[in-house]
């Protein structure tokens, strides 16, 4: 069994694709490429954050049907973040127009909070603290 090592994606199925684009840029993520929309209407997007990505797609009518995964989402995914605290973290999210899912909590290594995405999806953004050595 081969060690796994990182985390490397995450692939979102959104149903607006311009939304979520335009929520995920104001969280500080960056746009590497886009395609589409293709003949079927598909849309795709890898989204960067840190040495990891974040693919994003949506085609018209993302709905599930009987025995097909889910339409849209994931339950959670966790961004590590860099910052001097959680208040300026808190108040980076702010600046940016985005709405925080409750208070910050703490956690045995840092601190995290979530926000919620366009389609629901929760966004769990960590502050590890820093350990000195």
């Amino acid at each position: 069994m081969p060690r796994l090592k990182a985390l490397d994606h995450v692939g979102l199925r959104v149903s607006d694709f311009d939304r979520s684009l335009s929520f995920y840029k104001r969280l500080g993520l960056t746009v590497l490429r886009t395609k589409g929309p293709d003949s079927a209407g598909v849309r795709f997007a890898v989204l960067q954050v840190g040495s990891q990505e974040l693919n994003v797609s949506s085609r018209p009518n993302h709905i599930a049907r009987s025995g097909e995964d889910n339409a849209v989402g994931i339950d959670h995914f966790c961004l590590e973040v860099e910052a001097s605290s959680m208040d300026e973290v808190v108040e980076s999210l702010k600046h940016a127009g985005l709405e925080i899912a409750g208070a910050p909590t703490e956690r045995r290594d840092g601190a995290a909070l979530f926000l919620v995405d366009p389609d629901g999806v929760r966004v769990e953004l960590q502050l590890k603290r820093k350990t000195h050595v």
